[in-house]
């Protein structure tokens, strides 16, 4: 055997013995500086060693050893890069849609909405025709004006810029039928959809985020004027909105919550608009929050509320879900008092809530994919 053949084989033998001992050398030493976490999800911490409960413990161990091995990080973003980057696929089909123009849409509960193969049973309509029946008798009794708005997901309002092989179901979509159930019931509707489809065929902007599935300042903007304008058909008085109002500004932001999925948040950009009133704000803030929040829920999520001294103007109660964030900031002006409270996506009616606040106005405001969750947390059947 000559010394370039022994070189060889002691070069392989020694590469290979490096590669199997890498993942202890870099949990040890740290060669390498740790890549943080950007999954938009919680990682499984470490099970505790218990003698006495044994059968759980290898698979616990084992999700968390999933999670958290050495380098791990690092191939999760080798791999998204060479999916998207070089071949142009999404890297997780199961969780994002990489629509044209690499528009990121949600899979989970939205596409299912959109492509309308999840409508509701009959039985699922009558539990949600109940609930709401009851809703509008108590609320009437209270004196407290009903408003339902639903969202529209980023599929309803850009269709276009998803990939040619999605296309819906030629019936009626789960939304179709909540809102046909609403009018049946002599509930008034917000149109949110129509508000947002008239404005973005008239502005150059996005009013939804191209890595994220919520919309932008713009679109919470649109949707809320919405709002206000229905409920001022009932209330004179409310303030309008107006974009003149307000001065916007358009800055770049870092990837949102699909981009995170893709572990892409740190490259991928977004739009962000900053809204700063040309006004002086009369609302002020409620800083402790009076409710009990759902358990395991941020009581900072919860709740959010504003008071101004004007009592003329009617009190809202708004219970919504992520989306309803971007509506807090232009609706806290135009009322005496403006609760938001976002009860963990089960929109109940919290009959202790209405009890407590007393509001003119009720809104129930819920994306339409979430109408779902709306169905199963309903109370009285």
């Amino acid at each position: 055997m000559d010394r370039r053949s022994t070189f060889s084989n002691y070069f392989l033998i020694t590469t290979f013995l490096l590669v199997l001992a890498s993942a202890f050398i870099q949990d040890t030493f740290k060669i390498f500086p740790p890549l943080p976490n950007t999954e938009n999800r919680s990682l499984s911490n470490k099970p505790a060693f218990d003698i006495t409960l044994l059968d759980p413990f290898p698979v616990k161990y084992e999700s968390y050893y999933n999670d958290h091995f050495a380098f791990r990080n690092q191939f999760v973003k080798l791999f998204a890069y060479v999916n998207l980057d070089i071949f142009g696929k999404c890297p997780y089909p199961d969780q994002v849609v990489l629509g044209r123009r690499n528009e990121l849409f949600l899979v989970m509960r939205e596409l299912d909405t959109y492509l309308r193969d999840n409508l509701f049973s009959k039985s699922e309509l009558n539990k949600i025709r109940s609930d709401f029946a009851y809703r509008k008798k108590y609320l009437k009794t209270k004196g407290i004006e009903y408003y339902v708005a639903i969202i529209p997901t980023k599929y309803s309002v850009y269709p276009e810029l998803l990939p040619w092989y999605i296309k819906p179901l030629d019936t009626l979509s789960r939304t179709d039928q909540f809102i046909n159930l609403m009018h049946e019931l002599d509930i008034r509707v917000i149109d949110v959809k129509q508000a947002i489809l008239k404005v973005k065929d008239s502005i150059p902007e996005q009013l939804y985020r191209k890595t994220d599935n919520h919309w932008n300042d713009l679109g919470g903007f649109v949707a809320c004027r919405e709002i206000i304008k229905e409920v001022s058909h009932e209330f004179p008085s409310v303030k309008q909105l107006k974009f003149s109002d307000y001065s916007i500004i358009h800055e770049e932001a870092g990837g949102g919550n699909l981009a995170s999925i893709l572990n892409k948040a740190d490259v991928m950009k977004d739009d962000k608009y900053v809204f700063t009133p040309k006004f002086e704000s009369i609302s002020k803030p409620i800083a402790l929050c009076p409710y009990t929040p759902p358990d395991e829920f941020d009581k900072n999520d919860f709740f959010h509320g504003f008071y101004t001294d004007n009592t003329a103007l009617p009190k809202i109660l708004i219970f919504h879900d992520s989306f309803g964030n971007s509506i807090i900031p232009f609706c806290r002006n135009s009322f005496s008092r403006t609760i938001f409270i976002w009860d963990k996506w089960q929109y109940k009616l919290n009959e202790p809530i209405v009890e407590a606040e007393k509001p003119d106005i009720y809104v129930t405001l819920a994306l339409e994919s979430l109408l779902q969750g709306l169905m199963e947390n309903c109370e009285y059947k």
